[in-house]
């Protein structure tokens, strides 16, 4: 019986697939690929866990990790790592961490991306504007240089470009990750609370992020993705993107001539908090703890995680923004960019960390705030009235006693 490994139906892992047939050579063991779209493949995962499994082993979001760990279906992976000498020294420790209950690791990372400033460095250059290092900054170099081009008579060149559509992997990513932690977004509350989302620092930080995309950003801003915005900046549409140093590394790969050569990325700029929040996504691998080929999925995974193959996936593929730090620091990564790119991807390194509520129902938390956000975005709200809004519908879900899950009330 062949371990059955369902992958996300996403770029970053497509190419995993081609390194199988090897992997049964060396081993003996058969790999069956179930690639889903990325909305039924986070319904199917967080549903069927516990159940007996159609997989044996996944690489999931991080919230559908922290989840299962709750619900206690997931396989310890730390003490079998430890048995085979895996470093998990090795790879990024603010994903490992957050991926442990009871110092027992769950889950172990294959790509730790976050969020940089990419920028036209060509144009920065030509009007004398500095790189900003806050937010405030960000916002006056924008309209500076949208002015500036706009009086030589370039008239279709941005300001800025992000993520404004609503849901947990478009605007919530940017915002919840970056913005409103760069503010002091303090979600806690008392025990059995649901989240804060309504505060004076959130209010401020979405007022910034509508005003910003609202003066120096597209028209149809609460309507972009990632893949619009990253396409915005890759035509030559946008001085600045927001977004993470593997979507600029894509626009370098698929064009190393146009854009991506006279663009450059910095550590994002900061808030009122003064510390750079990249945030951190880190799809991670793990085991259902019903599986019954663990033995065969743990081989599997440790082929797949380990330094060759994800040395492979980023010199390859352009996975850039692999979990491991050998890879990054490896001869063969320096030959994927420049010396400039490694050193802004490190220093993001340095400040990651998942900011997104590792709570149960994560996903529907990150829907209803990426709803008000866009909605402040596209001017139907003032970002108090919107964030307001969203507060009554997140209490709508209580913390129960008998449990740590949150159940929506009737």
């Amino acid at each position: 019986m062949p371990a059955t490994v369902r992958f996300l139906q996403h770029e970053h892992f497509a190419n995993q697939t081609a390194s199988l047939p090897l992997f049964t050579e060396k081993t003996g063991i058969e790999v069956a690929v179930d690639l889903l779209p990325a909305d039924r493949f986070w319904h199917d995962a967080r549903r069927h866990f516990g159940d007996p499994p159609s997989w044996d082993l996944i690489v999931a979001d991080e919230v559908i990790v922290a989840e299962q760990i709750r619900n206690g279906t997931l396989e310890p992976l730390g003490r079998r790592a430890h048995r085979e000498g895996i470093d998990l020294d090795d790879f990024l420790q603010a994903a490992i961490d957050r991926f442990r209950a009871s110092d027992v690791v769950y889950a172990i990372p294959y790509l730790a991306m976050s969020n940089v400033l990419t920028y036209r460095r060509d144009i920065l250059e030509r009007y004398g504007l500095a790189v900003p290092a806050t937010w405030d900054e960000l916002r006056q170099v924008a309209l500076a240089a949208q002015a500036a081009l706009h009086r030589d008579g370039v008239g279709d060149v941005l300001g800025v470009t992000s993520r404004g559509r609503a849901g947990y992997g478009h605007n919530f990513w940017i915002v919840g990750s970056t913005l409103f932690p760069s503010w002091g977004w303090t979600p806690k509350r008392g025990p059995g609370e649901p989240p804060r989302i309504d505060e004076p620092a959130t209010v401020d930080a979405l007022a910034f992020y509508a005003a910003l995309l609202q003066e120096a950003g597209p028209p149809n801003s609460a309507q972009l993705t990632s893949a619009g915005t990253r396409r915005l900046f890759a035509e030559g549409k946008a001085v600045f993107l927001l977004d993470t140093a593997t979507e600029f590394a894509t626009i370098r790969r698929d064009d190393p001539d146009g854009i991506g050569r006279v663009s450059s990325i910095a550590l994002v700029p900061t808030g009122p908090t003064g510390r750079p929040e990249p945030g951190l996504h880190a799809p991670s691998f793990c085991i259902p703890a019903t599986s019954s080929l663990k033995d065969e999925a743990w081989k599997l995974l440790t082929f797949l995680a380990s330094h060759e193959e994800l040395l492979k996936g980023a010199v390859d593929a352009g996975y850039a923004e692999p979990a491991r730090h050998s890879v990054i620091a490896s001869d063969a990564y320096a030959t994927t960019s420049d010396a400039d790119f490694r050193a802004v991807l490190r220093d993001s390194r340095a400040y990651a960390r998942i900011n997104r509520p590792l709570i149960p129902f994560g996903f529907e938390l990150g829907e209803i705030v990426g709803a008000a956000v866009e909605s402040a975005i596209a001017g139907e709200q003032t970002a108090a009235d919107a964030l307001r809004d969203a507060q009554r519908e997140v209490d709508g879900m209580i913390w129960t006693a008998s449990s740590t899950d949150l159940v929506r009330h009737a």
